[in-house]
C-alpha cells in the first residue's frame, strides 16, 4: 500500500496518517511542521486528496480521479487555503473569523471540507483563540490542517488539539538522489559543476524546496545576490574601514520587510557557522560549504564582538515582525 506519493521521505509519517484516513480515523486537525521548502503544502494537498479521492486502490490519493486533479490545481472548493495577507507580517483574527464561518456551512460536493491554514506561527494570540473554539467541537467531516516553520508561537492548546507531522529534512545522500532525479540542472551540476552542487546540498540543509531553488537558473538569480550580501556584511564587519564599511553594507541591504527578514535571518546563519566552526574545526555548516570556508570568512571576527552582532540582529529581526513599518 503506498500513501502520499507526490511527498518524498516521510515513510513512518505516510504511512500512519494515510493508514488512519483509509480506516476512516483521521484526526480534525493536523499540525505540520517544518521550514520553506519542506513539503508541507505538498502533504497538506495529499491529505486532502486522499480524504476526497474517488478511487480507494492501492495508491491513496490516486492522483488521477477528477477530485484528486482538481485539489492539486487549487480548483476544488471545499478545499480552502488562508495565508499572509500582502506585506503584513501576522494573521489576524478577522481571517480567522471569517475562516471559521465558513466551516459550517454545508459542503459544496465533498466529503470533507478542508482548510489549510499557512504560516500558523504567524497567527496573532487573539486569531488562534478565535480558531481554537473549532479545534475543541469542529463541525462534522471538517479538517483543518495548520502549517507552521516552528512551533513555539503557537499556543500550547492549540498544539494539544492537533495531529503533530514534523516534515523529516533529507541527508545529504538523499537530497542529492531526489534532486538530481526532478532537476535537469541538478543532474548537468552533478556532472559538470560537483563543487558548486555540493555548495547547494550544504546551504539547502536538507530542504529539497530551497536546493530546487538554488538549482534554478531564474529563481537562484536572488538567492545568490542575497548571499552575496551576507558575505559583504560579514566582510564589512572585519574592515579596517570601521563604521564606514559596516554603514555600506546595512544600506545595501534590502527594505522590504519580508526580504529585510530573509537576509537578516542569513547573516545569522552565517555567525553562527563562524562562531560553530571557530570552537570545533569539523562543526557542521548550515551557510557556508563547510568549516574551513566559514573560518576563512570569519577571518580574525572574534567570538564576543560575533555573539553581540548576532544578539543585535536577533533584535531588529524581532522588531521587523512586528507590524510596524520599514523605512
Amino acid at each position: 500500500m503506498e500513501y502520499f506519493p507526490r511527498v518524498l521521505g516521510n515513510h513512518g509519517t505516510k504511512n500512519r496518517i494515510g493508514s488512519a484516513i483509509r480506516a476512516g480515523k483521521a484526526p480534525h486537525a493536523f499540525l505540520i511542521d517544518g521550514p520553506r521548502g519542506s513539503g508541507k503544502m505538498t502533504m497538506a494537498l495529499e491529505i486532502a486528496a486522499a480524504l476526497n479521492c474517488e478511487v480507494r486502490g492501492g495508491t491513496l490519493p490516486c492522483g488521477r480521479c477528477n477530485t484528486c486533479r482538481r485539489i492539486y490545481a487549487s480548483e476544488y472548493v471545499d478545499v480552502k487555503v488562508l495565508g499572509l495577507d500582502g506585506d503584513r507580517a501576522t494573521v489576524g483574527v478577522s481571517q480567522i473569523k471569517e475562516f471559521r464561518r465558513d466551516m459550517f456551512l454545508s459542503a459544496t460536493e465533498a466529503e470533507f471540507k478542508v482548510y489549510v491554514i499557512k504560516d500558523a506561527e504567524r497567527m496573532t494570540p487573539e486569531a488562534q483563540n478565535a480558531l481554537l473554539i473549532v479545534l475543541e467541537e469542529p463541525p462534522k467531516n471538517v479538517v483543518i490542517l495548520l502549517l507552521a516553520a516552528g512551533c513555539d508561537r503557537i499556543l500550547t492548546t492549540i498544539k494539544s488539539r492537533a495531529q503533530y507531522l514534523p516534515m523529516a529534512r533529507f541527508t545529504k545522500g538523499e537530497l542529492r538522489e531526489h534532486l538530481t532525479a526532478i532537476s535537469q540542472e541538478a543532474a548537468r551540476l552533478a556532472v559538470n559543476d560537483p563543487e558548486r552542487l555540493g555548495v547547494v546540498l550544504t546551504e539547502a540543509d536538507g530542504i529539497l524546496g530551497r536546493a530546487l531553488e538554488l538549482t534554478d537558473p531564474v529563481r537562484s538569480r536572488a538567492l545568490m545576490e542575497e548571499r552575496e550580501l551576507t558575505l559583504g556584511f560579514i566582510r564589512s564587519l572585519g574592515s579596517r574601514t570601521g563604521y564606514a564599511s559596516i554603514l555600506r553594507a546595512i544600506e545595501a541591504l534590502p527594505t522590504k520587510r519580508q526580504e529585510l527578514c530573509s537576509a537578516l535571518e542569513s547573516i545569522m546563519t552565517a555567525i553562527r557557522d563562524i562562531v560553530a566552526a571557530k570552537n570545533a574545526s569539523d562543526a557542521p555548516t548550515l551557510f557556508f560549504a563547510n568549516a574551513e570556508e566559514a573560518i576563512r570568512v570569519g577571518g580574525e571576527l572574534g567570538q564576543s564582538y560575533l555573539l553581540a552582532i548576532y544578539d543585535l540582529l536577533i533584535h531588529t529581526h524581532g522588531e521587523l515582525n512586528k507590524n510596524a513599518g520599514v523605512t
